[in-house]
C-alpha cells in the first residue's frame, strides 16, 4: 500500500504527520516524542498520542470512519477533490478555541466547526455529505502562548488568557501570569490560586520588522527602555525620558531639562529656551511676535515683580505691583533715554539721584 506522508510540523502544532502503523512512525522518531504531540495511524485510522510520563505512544481510539486522505493548510482554501459515494477523512489542526471555517467545501453551504480549546478537527465526506468530529488538544507545551506584560498589577483591570494570550504583571517585586483560561479582575496576584509566579520574565529580540506604513503602539502601561552603561532612556505614553537625570521629549515636543529649583524648556510653543520655577518664568531667549531676538529676566518680590527686556535695539525696565499695574517704566533705544528719576519721597539711600517736591534735580548726602 502507498502511503502519501506529509511534511512533519514539529514545534508548531504538534503534529506529526500520517504514518501506515506505529514501526512507521518509529523509524522516523525513535528517540519518541514531545508532549503534546500525536500522529494519524492509517493502519489504526485513529490518533494515537505521545505519553510523556510513560515515554510510549498510545491510541487514543478516536477513529476516524473513512480513509484519511490528507491535512488541511488553509481551512478557507480547502476544495478537495472528492467523489459521489467515495469516502474521504481529512485532519486540521486548530491551535486555539474559535469558530473554524471551511467555504469551499463539495456539495456544502460554508460548514463552521467551533472549539473551545486546540483541537483536532476531522472532515469526513461519506460519499454524499459532510460531518465534523472534533478532539480536543492540549497543544501548550508545544506551542507556548504569547504573554502580553500590563506593568504593575491593578485591582481595577481585567487582566485574560485566552486565544494564546496571557496578560503578565509585576506585583511587590515579583511577575504573575493568568494561569487559566478566563478573566480575573481585583484578585491579588499573591493571594489568588488564580495568579502563577513567574520565576523569571523578560522577552528578546534580535530584529524587529515591520510592513510599511504600520506603527508600534504602546499603551501607557509598557515602556520601551534602551540602556547603555548607567545610562537608560525610556518611551513611554508619547514621553522619552532619560532616567538619571529627568531629562524628558514631552507629548507637547519640547525638551525638559530639570536644574535646581526650577527646569530649562526648549520647544516650538516658547520659541526658543526659557527658565521656569514651578509656574514662574525667570529667564527666556527667545523671539518676539515680530522675528525679533530678546532677552527677558524677571524678578520676583513681595510686592510684585521687576522685567527686563534686552532687544537689538532697545533695553527696557519695568516694575510691576502685585495685580499687574506698571509702576515704573524706564527705556534706552537707540534713539534715546527714557530714564524715570526717584522722588523725594521714595525710600533714598546716599549718593541717590532724585526730583524733589519743587521739582529741582538733588543728590542725597549722608
Amino acid at each position: 500500500m502507498k502511503v502519501k506522508e506529509h511534511s512533519h510540523l514539529r514545534g508548531q502544532n504538534g503534529c506529526l504527520g500520517f504514518f501506515y502503523g506505529l514501526d512507521a512512525l518509529l523509524s522516523a522518531y525513535p528517540e519518541g516524542g514531545l508532549p503534546g504531540e500525536f500522529f494519524i495511524n492509517g493502519k489504526t485510522q485513529s490518533i494515537w498520542v505521545w505519553d510523556a510520563t510513560g515515554r510510549s505512544w498510545y491510541d487514543s481510539n478516536h477513529a476516524a470512519p473513512a480513509p484519511f486522505f490528507d491535512v488541511i493548510t488553509d481551512p478557507a482554501t480547502f476544495s478537495p477533490g472528492v467523489e459521489s459515494g467515495v469516502s474521504a477523512c481529512f485532519i486540521y489542526i486548530a491551535g486555539r478555541a474559535g469558530s473554524y471555517q471551511f467555504p469551499a467545501l463539495k456539495g456544502s453551504s460554508t460548514l463552521t466547526v467551533t472549539t473551545t480549546s486546540a483541537a483536532v478537527i476531522a472532515l469526513v465526506w461519506n460519499g454524499t455529505s459532510w460531518r465534523d468530529y472534533v478532539t480536543p488538544l492540549s497543544l501548550e507545551n508545544v506551542v507556548p502562548p504569547n504573554y502580553m506584560y500590563r506593568g504593575a498589577w491593578s485591582e481595577t483591570l481585567t487582566y485574560i488568557y485566552a486565544d494564546g494570550i496571557v496578560d503578565v504583571v509585576y506585583y511587590q517585586g515579583r511577575y504573575y501570569r493568568v494561569k487559566q483560561e478566563g478573566s480575573i479582575t481585583g484578585e491579588v496576584p499573591d493571594q489568588s490560586s488564580n495568579w502563577e509566579r513567574l520565576t523569571r520574565f523578560y522577552t528578546v529580540a534580535g530584529k524587529l520588522d515591520m510592513p510599511q506604513g504600520e506603527v508600534l503602539r504602546l499603551n501607557q502601561q509598557q515602556a520601551i527602555r534602551v540602556e547603555s552603561g548607567d545610562s537608560s532612556w525610556d518611551l513611554c505614553d508619547g514621553i522619552i525620558k532619560h532616567m538619571g537625570t529627568g531629562t524628558l521629549l514631552s507629548q507637547a515636543g519640547e525638551l525638559r531639562i530639570p536644574v535646581e529649583g526650577g527646569e530649562v524648556i526648549i520647544g516650538p510653543s516658547c520659541r526658543g529656551i526659557k527658565y521656569m520655577k514651578g509656574e514662574d518664568t525667570s529667564l527666556v531667549f527667545d523671539l518676539d511676535s515680530t522675528g525679533n531676538a530678546r532677552i527677558l529676566m524677571i524678578r520676583r518680590e513681595e510686592s510684585g515683580k521687576i522685567q527686563m527686556y534686552v532687544m537689538p535695539h532697545a533695553l527696557t525696565l519695568t516694575r510691576f505691583d502685585n495685580y499687574g499695574n506698571i509702576i515704573r517704566f524706564n527705556s534706552m533705544t537707540v534713539d534715546g533715554i527714557n530714564w524715570q528719576l526717584k522722588k523725594w519721597s521714595d525710600n533714598l539711600i546716599e549718593g541717590d539721584i532724585y526730583v524733589d517736591e519743587n521739582n529741582f534735580l538733588k543728590q542725597k548726602g549722608g
